[in-house]
């Protein structure tokens, strides 16, 4: 695959008839285009992942983000993890380029939820180095939701929820054909990495399609200490979509299908010291098919989702063998049903029932955890009103979920079945009587299910490069988290700062065991009492002349409860400002951003914290409209001094420094 051949001139090369629409017609209709870009910033944001009701953001009481637009163009990354790290609160559990795990809060892996536009995901569940496998390079926005959301989402919502919601499929008018592309393209100058997604759409009447494609490589990742040695990852993605729309006298009806595939091989480095010349790899191919459809009726709406998903992850010693090490392989079928009702009394919400098997086997050379299955079944109620000054939400779920194996004589198990039932619940409201200042409450419980590599590892992980060791009488956790929120919005200065308490019975963690300076080569499963405290904020102020300030900060103490000892993985405090300057949304623009990192003070046993450090990076790019279509040309300088530094988020961080400079060019366009 050699993405970056497509020259960007045959954009511009295309016959204007490829529209069926005449130039006038496309004409207006790209106008309009650049005028809801220009004033985007004036619509409220919608929604849709904390309260499953589309909803003003400014009336959520549980703190949410979002990225789209120009943000999200600007950090897209090789990973789910890396493209949402600026957010504060989140952060990325790293392994080479091609895996970063999105950390809310200080809580990561089973305990949040990835969604593909929606639909739930089970391809991180092996341990906290497996990645989500969402591509989000052709997403229209991502949205978090920070703190418990298990009254939606079920077990493992207990730290939060990401979800990389797509484009919806263009409608045309009666009797026209519409018809319209996309595609970006980026190098990535630390590893050598190019990237393209094109994708193309079109409508005829109420039917709508697309199709997409993505692909991306990297070589070694470079660093002033020196290249990281079989640190390279190669992904392709593919995804195709088809839907139709009809209003009616009786309603409006929708339904869509889309399918999806990706392929990535990810070399996984390790210590030169202790493994020299190391060159395993790990291989791993997902397939999705989600079908959505709706029906609306006056004020009410019924939403019903089904989804398949395959991931297949095999795991590889040296890039010279075809021979598995250690194989995953999980089949994932998952429903929900939701019934949005007409206002009743002020209230407007949700009735819903979510339903999920997930079918796990293994294969190759090693075994780690026994064949396994999981069914889950959930009922659930999410209500919302606004009562003067107040805008008010509660919820409540019950979930009956049951995992059963039939034994490994490997790993010296029985056939086992194991129960975890768990209530959960959300009350949070917002108080907005001065217009530009609002204060937001919100207490919810969240709840994580043991999984089966919780209860039954018991082996070397080679993706992890770690022995790991389960825990098979583990309970369920549950939660408790408190948020207050200060939220301001003008039309020069807007931002929000909140503060949570987060407080986990058994808590299950990985504890690392193995010899000082090489803390997490053996991890143990354990089970205690966790608390974690922390705050965020976030702020923008719109300075004359086109310019304008951002800084956030996040930090989080999290503590075992039991002893007092800190809890591992838990990121440090952070501080980031970006002055930007740009008159509009269309047009030139520049920035410049200071990140700082403090030393995590307290780790885990002999989990190694690197210094503090700071780095400073600088973009330049500008957007045009042309007769063919929007173009975008970013580019900035990661890293612009060459600091060398180790992130403590970084699974390398023991032995490999984190990137030098990188000039990231990144150009594209729609038409």
């Amino acid at each position: 695959m050699r993405p970056l051949h497509l020259p960007l001139a045959l954009l511009f090369l295309l016959p204007a008839t490829a529209h069926a629409q005449p130039d006038s017609t496309r004409a207006d209709s790209l106008r309009a285009d650049s005028i809801r870009l220009v004033f985007a910033k004036a619509l409220p944001t919608m929604q849709v992942t904390a309260t499953a009701v589309a909803t003003d953001i400014r009336r959520i009481a549980q703190p949410t983000a979002q990225l789209s637009g120009a943000s999200l163009r600007r950090s897209q990354g090789a990973s789910l993890g890396e493209t949402l790290e600026g957010m504060a609160g989140v952060r990325s559990l790293s392994m080479t380029t091609g895996i970063g795990k999105p950390v809310i809060r200080g809580l990561t892996n089973n305990r949040v939820v990835t969604l593909a536009n929606g639909q739930r995901t089970e391809t991180q569940q092996w341990g906290h180095d497996h990645s989500p496998n969402v591509e989000s390079a052709d997403a229209e926005r991502i949205e978090v939701v920070k703190g418990p959301a298990s009254v939606l989402y079920g077990s493992d919502a207990l730290g939060g929820v990401v979800n990389v919601v797509r484009r919806p499929l263009p409608v045309a008018e009666p009797d026209v054909t519409l018809w319209r592309g996309r595609v970006s393209m980026a190098y990535h100058g630390a590893n050598r990495a190019p990237s393209t997604t094109l994708a193309t759409e079109g409508a005829r009447g109420m039917f709508g399609w697309r199709a997409t494609a993505t692909g991306r490589t990297a070589g070694d990742l470079r660093t002033p200490g020196g290249e990281v040695a079989n640190s390279g990852n190669r992904t392709g993605y593919g995804e195709v979509a088809v839907g139709a729309r009809a209003n009616t006298i009786r309603g409006a009806r929708s339904a869509s299908l889309v399918s999806s595939w990706r392929d990535e091989t990810i070399e996984i480095a390790d210590d030169p010291v202790t493994s020299p010349n190391y060159t395993g790899r790990q291989r791993i191919r997902t397939m999705r098919h989600t079908l959505d459809a709706d029906w609306s009726r006056g004020a009410q709406r019924l939403q019903l989702q089904l989804g398949l998903e395959a991931n297949r992850r095999s795991e590889f010693d040296s890039r010279d063998t075809r021979d598995v090490t250690l194989g995953l392989n999980s089949d994932n079928r998952n429903a929900f049903l939701h019934w949005h009702h007409a206002p009743w009394q002020g209230l407007r919400g949700t009735i819903g029932v979510a339903a999920q098997e997930t079918r796990f086997t293994t294969f190759g050379q090693e075994t780690l955890i026994p064949d396994n299955t999981t069914r889950t079944v959930g009922l659930y109620v999410m209500e919302q009103t606004v009562r003067g000054s107040w805008s008010l939400s509660t919820g409540a779920r019950y979930d009956w979920r049951r995992l059963t194996t039939p034994g490994n004589a490997v790993l010296a198990l029985d056939a086992t079945a194991r129960q975890f039932n768990a209530f959960t619940g959300t009350l949070g409201a917002v108080y907005r009587h001065d217009r530009p200042l609002a204060l937001a409450f919100n207490v919810a419980r969240g709840f994580r299910a043991p999984s089966a590599s919780d209860l039954f590892a018991n082996g070397f992980h080679e993706g992890t490069r770690a022995f790991e060791i389960g825990r098979r009488d583990l309970r369920v956790e549950s939660s408790i988290n408190a948020d207050v929120g200060l939220r301001l919005n003008t039309s020069r200065v807007q931002g929000e700062w909140n503060v949570y308490h987060n407080r986990i019975a058994d808590y299950i963690y990985l504890a690392p065991i193995g010899q000082p300076g090489r803390a997490l080569d053996s991890l143990e499963v354990r089970q205690g009492n966790a608390r974690l405290m922390g705050s965020e904020l976030a702020l923008q102020w719109q300075l004359p002349a086109g310019w304008s300030w951002q800084g956030s900060s996040d930090f989080t103490h999290a503590s075992n409860r039991v002893d007092g000892t800190a809890l591992p993985f838990v990121p440090p405090l952070r501080v980031q400002q970006t002055l930007r300057w740009g008159r509009a949304a269309l047009g030139p623009n520049a920035s410049l951003t200071s990140e700082w990192h403090a030393k995590q003070t307290r780790t885990f046993r002999d989990d190694f914290a690197p210094p503090s450090w700071h780095a400073l990076h600088i973009s330049a790019g500008t957007s045009r409209l042309t007769p063919r279509g929007l173009v975008h040309v970013d580019l900035s300088v990661r890293n612009l001094f060459d600091a060398r530094y180790r992130d403590f988020m970084s699974r390398y961080k023991e032995f490999a420094d984190a990137a030098g400079r990188a000039v990231v060019l990144r150009v594209s366009a729609d038409w």
